[in-house]
């Protein structure tokens, strides 16, 4: 774990968000200072590589620079990629923290549903043992997913007011493309960067 900016010595419990802010938005800070209420410190990790996508468009170190300019949180580089992994990594580096992880709804949806290679009952087990570890904070969508039944109990949802609901990455980029509205949708210390790297003329 190498942080770009370090989470404070006095705190003892810690949200590692872990995303791929492409680009952060105002939904990504939103979460964060809701997690804020609950516990000490929110640490926003991304990983050197994603299990299931690349890097395209907008490199890792332009990424990370648009997360520094967007939040005054923590701020780290992962060698590992998936949730738990990233978790257990952060342990090593802060032993002695309570960790949680702190995603939005579909990524927790993933942390269910992804292929770890085991069969139906060994699936259970591993997500039981690690979210007992590192439970999950996130906010829930007007489409709800519905939870296992078993595992309702390690995931926490946090209050974030529902107009961050329709703001995403994805709807970021997509404006930016076709020449509509976006800057309110991007944290205003990073739009002059956002709109560098994701304009005509971006990189």
């Amino acid at each position: 774990m190498r942080f770009l900016r370090r989470p404070k010595r006095s705190s003892r419990s810690i949200a590692v968000f872990c995303g791929a802010f492409h680009p952060p938005t105002v939904a990504h800070v939103a979460l964060a200072r809701a997690a804020r209420e609950v516990v000490d410190e929110v640490v926003w990790v991304m990983p050197e590589r994603f299990p299931h996508k690349s890097y395209d468009g907008v490199a890792l170190p332009s990424r990370l620079r648009m997360v520094l300019e967007s939040t005054a949180d923590a701020v780290a580089l992962s060698r590992e990629n998936l949730f738990f992994s990233v978790a257990g990594e952060m342990e090593e580096a802060l032993p002695g923290r309570e960790l949680q992880l702190l995603i939005g709804e579909d990524g927790a949806r993933r942390i269910v549903e992804w292929d770890y290679g085991l069969d139906a009952t060994g699936h259970t087990e591993y997500l039981e043992s690690n979210l007992r570890k590192y439970p999950v904070l996130s906010a829930r969508r007007q489409e709800q997913w519905a939870i296992p039944e078993e595992l309702a109990a390690y995931f926490g949802w946090l209050d974030v007011e529902a107009a961050m609901e329709a703001i995403s990455s994805t709807e970021v980029r997509e404006r930016i493309a076709r020449g509509g509205d976006w800057e309110t949708m991007v944290p205003e210390g990073s739009r002059k960067l956002v709109r560098r790297l994701y304009g005509p003329t971006g990189s």
